[in-house]
């Protein structure tokens, strides 16, 4: 009995949305990564003709050397964005200054 080999990938094309360095030697990269047309085939119903990959979300972070990867789809790649501004506000708003309450209680006295 012989194992079957496992079907080989396609070709994966991948192109750079965004590049941060928050400091050195530290990378955070997004990417869209992808089959190219004709990569694959149709499976439905026997269709047989060249298959559409809409792709994922590659999300790359490296410091000095060590790199990280992960595919995310786009529902969990929103979930991350969304997650990441939140905290980005939650930090933004801390660091403003909070209201003077008296000043505030007099301009609304003060007014006829």
């Amino acid at each position: 009995m012989t194992a079957n080999p496992e079907p080989e990938a396609g070709p994966l094309r991948s192109r750079m949305i965004g590049c941060l360095h928050p400091c050195d030697d530290v990378s955070i990269a997004v990417e869209h990564v992808y089959e190219p047309e004709g990569a694959a085939t149709c499976d439905h119903d026997g269709c047989g003709n060249a298959a559409h990959d809409p792709g994922m979300i590659g999300l790359i972070m490296s410091e000095e050397g060590n790199m990280v990867s992960a595919l995310l789809d786009p529902a969990e790649a929103l979930l991350l964005a969304d997650r990441l501004q939140r905290a980005a506000s939650l930090v933004l708003e801390s660091g403003e200054d909070t209201p003077d309450l008296e000043r505030e209680a007099a301009k609304y006295t003060a007014t006829p």
